[in-house]
């Protein structure tokens, strides 16, 4: 097996790809978004420029080019949406194995020196690239006894992409690390919070008991049983709501307490 490092990959970035900026001003906000927003395929050109051997390389594409996220989102969060739209040109993908976020150079690369943890939240003033980590299976054999693929992956979270060497057609992976695809990382502002509904507090309204005066009248539960306390005739309550009960028709419900009173005992005020 060989394992190539990539050498002076800041300076083929730079050559690849200029800097952009952008200022966008509203009424509303001044935000000032730096660097363009590249593509994984640019992202990852200079990796697969650097690879000189004659096995064929894996590549992956996200059908999506880039990733969604909200200003104030964890990475954690990010990575448990999940991503399915990414393809090889060799073989087959397997689910997201992981996802790392790094801060990006003014000229979009990663910063892999500067990972964003899980539990920090994204920042929409600033650029940020994923790297998105799959393991590859249905790979087919091409010719001769061994066959061999390269593909691009890190020897830990913090460190840039190698070239590691390989997969033999008949045993796998001689490696164990996942393939890597370098993502943008789209931060647009928050959701706008849906808001909670509040009932106004309902105007005060009182019911008059119709019986006899001090005659006991049942209440119920709000499933029409008994609720094991009355109501007395000619005796005025406060009331809040009003529903209609099975077996005991429409009822109002006593302020305060789980008891309701049959509509034919009330008198509203």
């Amino acid at each position: 097996m060989k394992k190539t490092k990539i050498l002076s990959l800041a300076a083929v970035a730079l050559l690849a790809v200029a800097p952009v900026a952008t200022t966008v001003t509203s009424l509303s906000t001044v935000q000032v978004a730096q660097a363009a927003e590249l593509t994984p395929d640019q992202l990852m050109k200079p990796y697969y420029d650097s690879y000189d051997g004659d096995d064929p390389v894996i590549k992956l594409n996200k059908k999506t080019p880039f990733l969604s996220a909200y200003n104030g989102q964890t990475v954690a969060s990010l990575e448990r949406k999940g991503i399915s739209d990414v393809t090889s040109n060799y073989g087959h993908v397997s689910k997201l194995d992981s996802l790392s976020v790094y801060k990006a150079f003014d000229n979009g690369r990663p910063d892999f020196g500067k990972r964003i943890k899980k539990v920090q939240k994204l920042n929409q003033n600033e650029n940020y690239v994923a790297a998105l980590r799959f393991e590859i299976n249905s790979l087919k054999s091409y010719g001769g006894e061994v066959d061999e693929y390269t593909y691009f992956s890190q020897d830990n979270f913090d460190e840039d992409l190698t070239s590691e060497q390989d997969y033999d057609g008949d045993n796998g992976f001689y490696d164990d690390s996942p393939i890597i695809l370098l993502v943008p990382v789209h931060v647009n502002p928050a959701p706008a919070e849906t808001p909670v509904h509040v009932n106004p507090a309902p105007a005060k309204t009182y019911a008059s008991i119709k019986a006899r005066r001090n005659h006991k009248v049942r209440t119920y539960t709000s499933s029409g049983k008994f609720s094991r306390h009355y109501v007395y005739g000619k005796l005025t309550y406060r009331v809040n709501s009003k529903k209609k009960i099975k077996h005991r028709g429409t009822c109002y419900k006593l302020y305060g307490k789980n008891q309701w009173i049959p509509k034919k005992y009330v008198s509203i005020r």
